[in-house]
């Protein structure tokens, strides 16, 4: 029996029940119950409907809230449903109830976790009641007084079994709108209440589904922070330790392990404190190998390196724990001898040096004999500061070199350079001002193309009496007696017009040349390489500058200046033999610098030293983080290019592909390797 039925046969036995009079004022107190349960009832849909329609609200989505409002008119006496947004407009609507007599407004705000998102209106009307009345009236004569406690107890029960079902109802909207959602009201008999709580009870299932999955997402969110997290910690913790090394590296030399020239200072820097403190004497030698050039020459790079770690171990089997023995580049190496305080000291231990060197050497299926040339100075007797100790003990080196004396500790007559230094000096400054000094190119190849993409140019000077000279011969003198500043303008110059020529010749390759510390510090020379350009008619694009990571930590203020005046020009510029400096990734952010070359060191031991090809694989992931390309220089061999291939290298540069050679033998090189 449907809820309506039972309502009208509840009314009925009522009105036939009681006597005319009477039950005239009970039918009006019935209708007063009959509109309160409707007022009643429309609360509770206002509510369930608001409910409902909070999802829709929240998200816009006015498709469901039109679908909403339809399915709410469709409900027993409701005649007009609407909904508002919280500015007041009409977001949907159905019936059309207003003006109708008899009808029941009930409105209700849609809040969700306290804020107000709209309001909801319902409309309920009586169907047909005011026909019962009338029916009742006509009959109420006829009705008998002894049914009057019939009347009572069927009213009871009727009474009891609407409200329990519009308890239920309320209360289930009270928990929802405190959030809680899932729980299930309980269903009797299959009526429209009865329905209306199936329905109810399906609404909140569904937002308890909701919240379960809303619940579940935010666990997915969390999840993948923590991983996040894990993954920035891991890179952070694999940054750090390829910080260490390159810390470690910039105060030791990589291929033989002894600490460098800037360990060196900082070490010659605290003796001096410390025998400042507590007046005391101490020793520096510096070494030379003799006929280092010739083995390199003759054996190749690898010999060569096998002989200076050979002779790196000789060394500090001879030294105290308390020495220190450092290489300073090339095949020069210093010896700090804290304790030694007399010169017959320094020489007795200078002499076991030069013994162990001497002993043979096993290169390959060569043996070798080394000898070597030592400087010495004693603190405070010949220097009382860094650069004047190595200075004096550089010159001591050179002079028991010359006079072939193997070992000599300074004197105030070495202050002035022996004839053929000076001869070459001045033979140099000839050199640069007549334009006597020729430029060799070296390619520097793609690594993914395989074609040339630049090439580095190298000075040579072809020296009338001494023949053609390396850079190593020449250069480190320049950088001593100031010639460099002009020695790097002339080359820059030369390659200027050779890049020129290239680009006239429909072959345009941009040329890498070398400046020195030096260089960076001058105030002008911004100025000369907007110069030299000009001149030249070249594009800045096709001169590229590469810098020591050495020279850029001398100054690393200067350096930043020059470097970001140099870009904004145009002209790239390069770090060269990154790895043996000290720069640290936050200012390698601020260099707007374009490539960072690989130290030959690291490249040409990859291959058989672990390390060296750990180190190589950070130096590119750190290059390519910033955002630069890398270049791979010393490659020697196939395999050499194939492993930097490998590692994302961008460019590899080496005797593999091909020696530095003069221009024309260049083009013809370029010819047969497009």
């Amino acid at each position: 029996m449907s809820f309506r039925t039972k309502m009208i046969a509840g009314i009925a036995l009522i009105q036939a029940l009681f006597l005319f009079a009477i039950l005239m004022s009970s039918l009006a107190v019935l209708a007063r119950s009959r509109d309160q349960a409707l007022k009643i009832r429309a609360v509770s849909d206002a509510r369930l409907f608001a409910t409902a329609a909070a999802n829709a609200l929240v998200s816009e989505d006015m498709g469901a809230l039109q679908r909403l409002v339809r399915q709410v008119v469709r409900n027993r006496g409701v005649v007009y449903a609407a909904a508002w947004d919280g500015d007041g407009r009409l977001l949907a609507q159905a019936g059309a109830g207003a003006g109708r007599p008899h009808t029941f407004r009930a409105v209700t705000s849609v809040a969700v976790d306290g804020t107000s998102y709209g309001k909801v209106e319902v409309l309920l009307r009586h169907r047909g009641f005011g026909r019962v009345l009338a029916a009742a009236r006509r009959r109420i004569v006829a009705i008998a007084l002894g049914e009057l406690l019939l009347v009572g107890l069927v009213s009871w029960l009727f009474g009891r079994y609407l409200m329990r079902r519009i308890g239920a109802i309320e209360a289930g909207t009270a928990r929802i709108a405190r959030g809680e959602f899932g729980f299930q009201l309980p269903t009797e008999g299959d009526d429209e209440l009865a329905r209306m709580i199936a329905g109810f009870n399906a609404m909140s299932v569904q937002l308890q589904a909701l919240q379960d999955e809303a619940a579940r997402r935010h666990h997915e969110v969390l999840t993948l922070n923590e991983r996040l997290e894990e993954r920035v910690h891991e890179r952070t913790e694999a940054l750090a330790v390829a910080n260490r090394e390159l810390e470690y590296l910039a105060m030791h030399d990589p291929l033989t392990g002894l600490p460098n020239r800037i360990l060196l200072q900082d070490r010659l820097l605290q003796a001096i404190r410390a025998a400042s403190r507590q007046p005391a004497s101490f020793a520096l030698m510096i070494m030379d190998l003799d006929g280092f050039k010739d083995v390199n020459d003759s054996m190749g790079h690898e010999a060569g390196d096998r002989l200076l770690q050979e002779t790196a171990k000789r060394l500090t089997g001879q030294l105290r724990q308390s020495d220190t023995a450092v290489r300073l580049g090339g095949d020069e190496f210093a010896i700090l001898l804290p304790t030694v305080a007399r010169d017959i000291d320094a020489g007795a231990i200078a002499r076991k040096l030069l013994r162990a060197l001497e002993e043979p050497m096993v290169l390959g299926d060569q043996t070798v004999r080394v000898t070597a040339s030592v400087g010495a100075v004693l603190f405070p007797a010949h220097g009382d500061d860094v650069s004047t100790l190595l200075r004096r003990a550089d010159r001591a080196m050179y002079e028991a070199k010359r006079e072939r004396h193997g070992f000599l500790v300074f004197a105030p007559v070495m202050e002035e350079e022996g004839d053929d230094r000076v001869r070459l000096q001045a033979d140099l400054e000839h050199a640069i001002r007549h334009g006597e000094l020729v430029l060799h190119y070296q390619p520097k190849v793609d690594l993914v193309t395989g074609k040339t993409s630049g090439a580095e140019a190298l000075v040579r000077w072809n020296h009338p009496t001494l023949g053609m000279l390396p850079p190593a011969r020449f250069v480190p003198l320049a950088e001593r007696t100031r010639l460099i500043e002009p020695l790097s303008l002339y080359v820059l110059r030369t390659a200027a017009v050779q890049a020129r020529a290239w680009a006239d010749a429909g072959r345009p390759l941009p040329i890498a040349v070398n400046i020195s510390a030096i260089n960076l510090g001058d105030g002008e020379f911004v100025g000369h390489v907007e110069r030299i350009l000009t001149d030249a008619g070249v594009s800045p694009d096709l001169i590229e500058l590469e810098v020591t990571e050495t020279a850029l930590m001398r100054d690393p203020e200067c350096a930043e200046a020059v470097i970001r005046a140099l870009s904004n020009l145009g002209v790239r510029v390069s770090i060269d033999d990154f790895g043996t400096g000290y720069s640290s990734m936050a200012y390698l952010r601020k260099l707007t610098v374009a490539r960072i070359k690989i130290d030959k060191s690291f490249v040409m031991d990859m291959g058989v030293n672990r390390n060296d090809g750990v180190i190589v694989r950070s130096i590119i992931d750190l290059g390519h983080s910033l955002g630069l390309k890398v270049v791979g220089e010393g490659v020697e061999t196939a395999d050499a290019m194939a492993v930097l291939a490998s590692l994302g290298c961008d460019y590899a540069q080496g005797y593999h592909l091909a020696r530095p050679m003069d221009a024309e033998a260049f083009d013809a090189w370029r010819q047969a390797n497009p």
